[in-house]
């Protein structure tokens, strides 16, 4: 009788590593996606008195901010085109243009990269914020950033009359943030509109 339970005992233990060996074969892995966007400033000075700009906007967690991977070669980058028509005279300024390749993994397992552009002389803007990119049924990313812009010349006293300050109270520069999450399809272009900056992205399935 002993022998025979053992032996049940010893098939149902077979019977459970095999199947959680299928199991294990059988989970995909994270789908991969290119990842590419474009951040920009407006040069069209109409969008400093558009609106109140609240000041010391929500402080930005980059410590827990993971590095951008390596990006991918210009050749194969998705939105050149689009790179090439926004040019200062149309009224745009590229601050960054970045490609990588991401896995879309679950929203609780994603961790955020962390996106910063330095300036090179004391005038031009800083940027520094996250995009954290996941997949559940959709593939979906959010995007904190925080841009510090020199408030222009030409511009104080409006600037001032729309903040509700004096001008000699305002600072050199004003922080704009721009804080959004949707659901992004392969293959469609995204627009994250500000009245100061933007963010094009794109996103592209390249399997598992």
């Amino acid at each position: 009788m002993l022998k025979k339970q053992l032996t049940a005992l010893l098939i149902c233990c077979i019977w459970a590593f095999n199947a959680q060996a299928i199991t294990d074969e059988e989970t995909p892995p994270n789908p991969r996606y290119q990842v590419e966007i474009i951040i920009f400033e407006t040069l069209a000075l109409r969008g400093w008195t558009e609106e109140y700009w609240r000041p010391n906007p929500e402080l930005i967690d980059l410590e827990n901010a993971l590095l951008p991977p390596e990006e991918l070669p210009e050749e194969q980058f998705m939105l050149s085109e689009q790179v090439a028509k926004m040019t200062p005279e149309k009224g745009y300024r590229i601050l960054k243009h970045s490609s990588w390749i991401l896995e879309g993994k679950s929203e609780e397992e994603a961790q955020p990269i962390k996106i910063e552009v330095l300036p090179e002389t004391a005038y031009e803007s800083r940027l520094e914020g996250t995009l954290t990119f996941y997949k559940s049924r959709f593939a979906h990313v959010r995007l904190h950033l925080d841009l510090e812009r020199k408030i222009p010349q030409r511009l104080i006293a409006a600037f001032a009359q729309n903040q509700h300050t004096e001008a000699d109270f305002l600072p050199e520069f004003w922080r704009f943030e721009l804080k959004e999450a949707r659901k992004i399809k392969s293959g469609e272009l995204h627009y994250f509109d500000h009245p100061i900056y933007g963010v094009l992205m794109q996103i592209q399935y390249q399997g598992q």
